[in-house]
């Protein structure tokens, strides 16, 4: 009998210890965390100003109970390029894309980058979300696409010859962000080399490049440009990089209707303007740290003088959404539905 009650007590003993413990741990079975996979390091302004307010706002919007672990500087595989791949493979749940490293996947959404269709990221990324529903949506099926916007404008930095006119750019070569912008480069007489920003340091160092087409905070950390350049010049209408966060289609399934409302409500339009503009205004203080002299000197072209490079610019647009429409992309369609 003593042995039989022994028994008994001891499973009440472990029914009860068990019952306590899953009672206790409820929000953590059903917790789930998310990968968020990007290049950039921890210093840079989209990791502090986008994505861990997005991972600490979910995370208080869930009660904890839908997360997100971020692996910055390549934590999930090195380099940009792959990483329109990683989130479609999964091997994030999350990541930051920058088109142009996979520009002949999303040749409409990439038309936003051209010079001239606005003076400021934000501009740029109200232009995108006017055409979104309409023109750009069958080049997000793969991943789920979260944020969409377009940075700063790009200036010219230079190595060592500063450039005001025309002739002065003759022969130079840039590194680009896209392809894309190689007709524009060429149009003024350079030469256009698409290069990750991760090489571009050393290959401007080196005099490999002569300079760089490139949004103006990159003058300063963590790129730190303004090191091997001495000039920048600005005035000129450049291109934009378009920019997006994509998630993996199976792990925005594998939410709740609550879950995606809740995660996408923390992201989309709203959020994609934020960025482009918050972004915007460190642009605008490293070109007043540059037209104070820090590190680098800058050339300010007015209208009149700017005006032969804007006009090649949009003679070379032209005649590239003309070729895109010639193989059955709308893209002066798409092109004049963004700048009106």
């Amino acid at each position: 009998m003593r042995g039989i009650n022994k028994k008994l007590n001891i499973f009440i003993a472990a029914a009860v210890i068990l019952v306590t413990y899953s009672g206790s741990t409820d929000s953590n079975v059903h917790a789930k965390e998310l990968k968020l996979a990007h290049f950039m390091p921890p210093v840079h302004h989209l990791h502090r100003n986008m994505f861990v307010p997005f991972a600490k706002n979910l995370a208080a919007a869930t009660n904890g109970k839908l997360t997100i672990k971020i692996y910055p500087s390549g934590g999930l595989g090195k380099g940009p390029v792959q990483q329109y791949k990683r989130v479609v493979t999964g091997v994030a749940d999350i990541v930051f894309v920058i088109q142009a490293y996979t520009a002949k996947l999303f040749p409409k959404a990439m038309i936003a980058g051209k010079a001239g269709l606005g003076k400021t990221g934000e501009e740029v990324t109200r232009r995108i979300w006017k055409v979104y529903d309409k023109y750009l949506t069958d080049e997000f099926t793969k991943a789920k696409l979260l944020a969409l916007w377009g940075i700063y404008p790009a200036t010219l930095i230079s190595r060592k010859k500063p450039i005001r006119t025309l002739a002065d750019i003759k022969g130079m070569k840039f590194r680009l962000s896209s392809a894309a912008d190689i007709p524009q480069m060429k149009a003024w007489g350079g030469v256009g080399i698409m290069m990750p920003v991760t090489k571009t340091y050393n290959a401007l160092q080196n005099g490999v490049i002569d300079g760089i087409q490139i949004a103006p905070v990159a003058l300063y950390r963590p790129w730190n440009f303004n090191e091997p350049a001495e000039f920048v010049t600005h005035g000129i209408n450049g291109p934009s990089t378009i920019m997006s966060v994509m998630m993996n289609n199976k792990s925005w399934d594998g939410l709740s209707k609550s879950e995606q409302s809740t995660l996408y409500g923390l992201m989309g339009k709203e959020a994609s303007i934020k960025i482009a503009r918050s972004w915007g205004q460190d642009d605008e203080k490293a070109l007043k740290n540059a037209e104070n002299g820090k590190g680098v000197k800058l050339i300010r072209l007015s209208p009149a003088e700017a005006a032969p490079f804007n006009a090649l610019t949009d003679k070379a647009n032209k005649e590239q959404l003309a070729i895109m429409d010639k193989k059955g992309i709308p893209a002066t369609e798409i092109f004049n539905a963004m700048m009106n």
